[in-house]
């Protein structure tokens, strides 16, 4: 019995030594796991802030980007409508050019203009001839010119607007690619989760090893009765203790598999303290690319530079395309009431015509009325100095003997340019 009890104390003893040395191992697992817990939780709140700064950030970004493209889309509706404008006046200017090319002007017109002239030498033939045609394609460049100018400003708003949606996706990449983990509560559940489990299989070790320890005691209590006294050895029961022998190494196993898993919660947090370093350190990155934007050189320095720029430009360009399309709007009306006139212009010389001949006749009627009584005059003077003149003294009345005044209706020189057929005719018809 002695030597039995003697290598049950020592199977105890060496099962105690194990369970103190995993227990010892796991107490330093469990020290690293809660450093790791307070790390994990240290850090979490400093990434979180990080992540929806940057989030803060990109959605600032985003409304500068959508500012961008409601200024490109009032800018390309505003120049959509100058370019429609431009193209109709032009349109209405080839049109009423048209028309002036095909109307000749009347031969009646350009003899009465040019009356030295034969029509075959007149070099301006068409009413488009007295137009100044390149002025008016002058004036159709130069607003063309502000059309493109204007074009040139609007692409390069467009041309920053990608840029900048360039370096929201790259740096929304850069986000995504980043955070490899869920930055929600469910973080600090994990950590909870996670020590609160290694605290429960630190607790069972400690009583598996408290187990142990007892075991020791009660064989080593054991020993020392069989020794001590002799007449309660007959009556000393160690079945028990042996039963706890035999269960040993299934102890000793429980405890390995506690320091198993304590060791794995430990890795665990290790991990996950890593990744958050890991995922906390490229946020600091996308913060710094971030910061790159805002820096004095940066793009956004430059998005409010060329935005003021293209808003003073532009303002400058649509005024003067407006001056021009006023001006060629202008010249329209112009035109099409040259055109206009023209037309009135052959009815009022047929109208003046008509008032030459008019005159012509009336001039005829005058003149021989005139002639008549001229005549009719010179006759009673003759028969009165064939009758009384006889009789008196030349020298008391020398006036008596004086022929009558005659009388005539010349034209002026428009008549005379209108009606000179009719003038003509009538002076004609008089010598006649």
């Amino acid at each position: 019995m002695d030597e039995k009890l003697i290598g049950l104390l020592i199977a105890a003893k060496k099962a105690l030594h194990s369970g103190q040395s995993i227990c010892e191992q796991a107490n330093t697992l469990s020290q690293d796991s809660e450093e790791y817990a307070d790390a994990i939780e240290k850090s979490w709140p400093r990434m979180v802030f990080v992540h929806n700064h940057i989030l803060v950030q990109l959605s600032a970004l985003n409304r500068i980007r959508e500012y961008l493209l409601m200024k490109i889309q009032i800018k390309r509706d505003n120049l959509k409508d100058r370019e429609s404008t431009f193209g109709k006046v032009s349109f209405e200017l080839q049109e009423i050019f048209g028309t002036l090319r095909k109307t000749n002007i009347d031969p009646h017109i350009l003899r009465l203009n040019h009356p030295t002239v034969h029509l075959q030498q007149e070099e301006r033939s068409t009413l488009f001839d007295y137009i100044q045609d390149q002025a008016v394609l002058e004036l159709q460049q130069l607003a063309d010119d502000e059309i493109g100018k204007a074009e040139v400003l609007c692409n390069s708003l467009e041309l920053i607007e990608k840029n900048l949606s360039t370096k929201i996706n790259e740096l929304a990449s850069m986000l995504e690619a980043a955070v490899s983990i869920s930055l929600d509560d469910t973080t600090a559940s994990f950590v909870n989760a996670k020590t609160q489990f290694q605290e429960g299989e630190m607790a069972a070790m400690a009583d598996i090893l408290n187990s142990l320890t007892n075991h020791y005691d009660q064989l080593g209590e054991a020993l020392r009765l069989w020794r001590s006294n002799l007449d309660t050895r007959q009556h000393l029961d160690i079945s028990v203790l042996q039963e706890d022998h035999d269960r040993l190494p299934d102890i000793v196993e429980d405890l390995r598999d506690s320091f198993d898993v304590v060791k794995s919660v430990k890795e665990e947090l290790l991990v996950r303290l890593r990744v958050q370093q890991t995922v906390h350190g490229d946020l600091l990155n996308v913060l710094d690319q971030l910061e790159t934007v805002n820096v004095t050189g940066g793009l956004a320095e430059l998005i409010v530079d060329r935005l003021t720029h293209v808003e003073v430009e532009t303002a400058e360009h649509e005024t003067n395309m407006d001056l021009y399309f006023d001006q060629l709007m202008s010249l329209t009306e112009w035109y099409n009431q040259f055109i206009h006139s023209y037309h009135h212009l052959i009815v009022e010389v047929e109208r003046r015509q008509q008032v030459a001949e008019d005159q012509a006749k009336w001039r005829q009627e005058i003149m021989r009325a005139l002639e008549k009584s001229h005549q009719e005059e010179i006759q009673k003077r003759k028969d009165w100095v064939a009758e009384h003149g006889q009789f008196l003294p030349e020298d008391l009345c020398a006036f008596i003997f004086v022929q009558p005044v005659k009388l005539s209706v010349h034209p002026d020189r428009q008549l005379l340019s209108l009606g000179e057929s009719a003038d003509m005719k009538a002076s004609g018809d008089i010598k006649g």
